[in-house]
């Protein structure tokens, strides 16, 4: 499966998308989770999920949940999409906690080299 990189442009447009499917004449997404997974999507891609690969597959997935809400609310299936929306932001919030995850773990290692260096630097004879 291949990815695209998803730019701030793109990222623009499909909130726009995302938000004025309401406006359309199809059916009306609760906006609450409209902004969720605006905010979720922006929240992995600003953490860097684009970096990690766990991390990228599910924020494209939650990209893909986006899209096929907005198609299913045109299609006039505003439960479906409300639902999908959901799913949407639940992946754009796994994205973001594996990109925390990854932050501390590389914080932990960072740490512990240098408690190694310390150790060993007063172990030394002088």
């Amino acid at each position: 499966m291949t990815y695209q990189r998803f730019s701030k442009q793109s990222g623009v447009a499909l909130a726009l998308a995302i938000s004025g499917i309401s406006a359309c004449g199809g059916a009306p997404l609760n906006q609450t989770k409209v902004t969720q997974a605006q905010t979720a999507l922006h929240v992995a891609e600003t953490l860097g999920a684009e970096k990690d690969p766990k991390a990228k597959q599910m924020l494209q997935l939650a990209r893909d949940e986006a899209t096929k809400a907005k198609r299913l609310a045109d299609q006039g299936d505003g439960e479906q999409a409300n639902l999908y929306l959901e799913r949407a932001t639940a992946d754009a919030d796994l994205a973001a906690q594996l990109m925390r995850t990854q932050t501390e773990q590389d914080k932990a290692r960072e740490a512990w080299a240098k408690t190694k260096a310390t150790a060993g630097e007063a172990g030394a004879p002088q």
